[in-house]
C-alpha cells in the first residue's frame, strides 16, 4: 500500500455530454469540457448551458467534479460576450475555470468572486517563481508547461507551498509549439489556434526548398517523408509511481475531439493503473493494450523523461494506429430475459467475436448471439447507423461497450 502518498486526481476530457458520462463512469474524479466560446477545442462537440448544467449534476451525483475551459486569448471585440459568458456560468456553477488570460481572470473574478481558478497550460508555467505569483492573484492550480520534466517539476514542488496543486497532462496528443502557443494554422488557413480553432499544420508533410535555385525535394529522413512538427501522444501509465513522487496533484488525459469509446477506455486505463499503484501491485500489462485498443499514433513518454531539443517525440509515421471498433453501447439489460437492449455505433454481425466493456475491467470477450430489432424479430446483423437492437448476452450494464475483439 502506498499510504504515505497522494493519491492524484483523474482528469478527463469532455468534449459533449456523452463523453462527460463516460468518463465519470470509468472512473474520472473530474472532467473539463466548454461551452461553444471561449475553449481551446471549438471543433468539439462541446455542451449547451443546459447540457453543462446537466453534466454537472451528473458528476456531483458520482462524487466527480466539472471544471470548465475559458483559456483563449480573446480579443477586445470578445470582451462583451465574455463579461455574459461569465454571468452564465456564475448561474450554472461549474467546480473551477481553466483560464490563461489574465484579462479573463479579472472578468470571471469580478462575475463570480468565489470562482475557483486553473491556470491553463497555454500560460506557460516553468518555474516556481511564476506559480508563487498566480497563487497571490487567486490561482489554486497551475496547468505545467508540456516542456518540464519531471526532475525540473519535482524542483517546482519542492519550492512551492503545499497547497498550490500541479497538474500535468499525462496522455493523448501533443502539440509541438510551446504549450499550444502557435501561429501556424492563423498563417496557412487563417484559423487562430489561439482561439481554439487550430488546423493541426504541424501534423502535414513539408518540403525542403534550396534557396539559390528554387529546387524542391521532399525531406527523406524517413522512408514516407520528414514530420518534423508532428508530435508522438504522449502515454505514461507505465509511470504512475514516478508521476505521484513528483507532487503531481492532477492527471490530465487530452482528448476532447477524441471518441465517447477513446473517452471511456482511456480513463479506464488510468484509473485500474492507479488503483493497482496505490495497492501496491505491479503495473498490469492488460493496461498498455488498452491504450493500443484506440485510435492514437505512435507512443512517446512526452518531455518528462527526454529534452524537448532532440527528436524522440517526433513520430517516424504521421498515421493514426486503428483501434477497436466501437460496435454499441449498452442501454439497459433484462437479467431475466439475458437481453440488453443497445444502441449502434458500428455494424455488427451475428457469429462475430467481440468485447464487453464494463468500468474497472479489461473487458470480457464473446460471440455475438442472437440479435433482434425493437421489434423482437431476429435480424442477422446491426446495419444502421444509430439503430436500436437487443443482444442476447448472459450479463451487461447499462453503459457498458461493446467493441470488436
Amino acid at each position: 500500500m502506498k499510504d504515505n502518498k497522494k493519491r492524484p486526481e483523474l482528469l478527463s476530457p469532455a468534449g459533449n455530454l456523452e463523453k462527460l458520462k463516460y468518463a465519470v463512469n470509468y472512473g474520472a474524479d473530474a472532467v473539463y469540457c466548454a461551452l461553444d466560446r471561449f475553449g481551446m477545442r471549438a471543433s468539439a462537440g462541446n455542451l449547451s448551458p443546459e447540457q453543462l448544467s446537466d453534466g454537472i449534476a451528473y458528476a456531483h451525483s458520482r462524487n466527480a467534479k466539472v471544471y470548465v475551459t475559458a483559456n483563449t486569448m480573446p480579443r477586445d471585440s470578445e470582451l462583451d460576450s465574455l463579461y455574459e459568458y461569465a454571468k452564465l456560468l456564475r448561474e450554472i456553477k461549474p467546480d473551477a475555470y481553466i483560464v490563461s488570460d489574465p484579462g479573463v481572470m479579472d472578468i470571471i473574478k469580478e462575475v463570480i468572486p468565489d470562482a475557483e481558478l486553473h491556470l491553463s497550460t497555454q500560460a506557460s508555467t516553468v518555474n516556481s517563481a511564476a506559480i508563487k505569483f498566480w497563487s497571490r492573484y487567486g490561482v489554486k492550480r497551475v496547468v505545467l508547461a508540456r516542456e518540464l520534466s519531471l526532475e525540473e517539476i519535482k524542483t517546482i514542488r519542492a519550492n512551492i507551498p503545499d497547497e498550490i496543486e500541479l497538474e500535468c497532462f499525462i496522455h493523448g496528443a501533443m502539440c509541438i509549439s510551446y504549450s499550444g502557443r502557435c501561429l501556424m494554422s492563423n498563417y496557412y488557413t487563417g484559423r487562430n489556434a489561439n482561439g481554439g480553432a487550430c488546423a493541426q499544420p504541424c501534423r502535414w508533410k513539408y518540403y525542403l526548398r534550396e534557396e539559390k535555385h528554387g529546387e524542391t525535394a521532399v525531406a527523406e529522413q524517413y522512408e514516407d517523408g520528414t514530420y518534423v512538427f508532428s508530435s508522438r501522444d504522449m502515454r505514461m501509465i507505465e509511470h504512475i509511481g514516478d508521476l505521484v513522487d513528483a507532487g503531481i496533484d492532477s492527471l490530465k488525459i487530452e482528448g476532447r475531439m477524441k471518441s465517447a469509446y477513446y473517452t471511456a477506455a482511456i480513463t479506464n486505463a488510468y484509473k485500474m493503473a492507479i488503483d493497482g499503484y496505490f495497492k501496491g501491485l505491479p503495473f498490469d500489462e492488460r493496461c498498455l493494450r488498452e491504450t493500443e485498443s484506440v485510435s492514437h499514433r505512435e507512443y512517446g513518454t512526452g518531455y518528462f523523461y527526454s529534452s524537448p531539443s532532440t527528436d524522440a517525440n517526433t513520430v517516424i509515421r504521421n498515421e493514426y494506429i486503428a483501434d477497436r471498433p466501437f460496435l454499441a453501447t449498452v442501454t439497459e439489460f433484462d437479467s431475466e430475459r439475458k437481453l440488453a437492449k443497445c444502441f449502434q455505433r458500428n455494424k455488427m454481425s451475428v457469429g462475430e467475436s467481440a468485447n464487453l466493456l464494463s468500468p474497472g475491467s479489461f473487458g470480457k470477450d464473446f460471440i455475438i448471439g442472437k440479435l433482434y430489432d425493437t421489434e423482437m424479430n431476429e435480424i442477422p446483423s446491426t446495419p444502421h447507423a444509430g439503430m436500436e437492437f437487443y443482444l442476447e448476452i448472459d450479463s451487461a450494464e447499462k453503459g457498458d461497450i461493446i467493441r470488436g475483439a
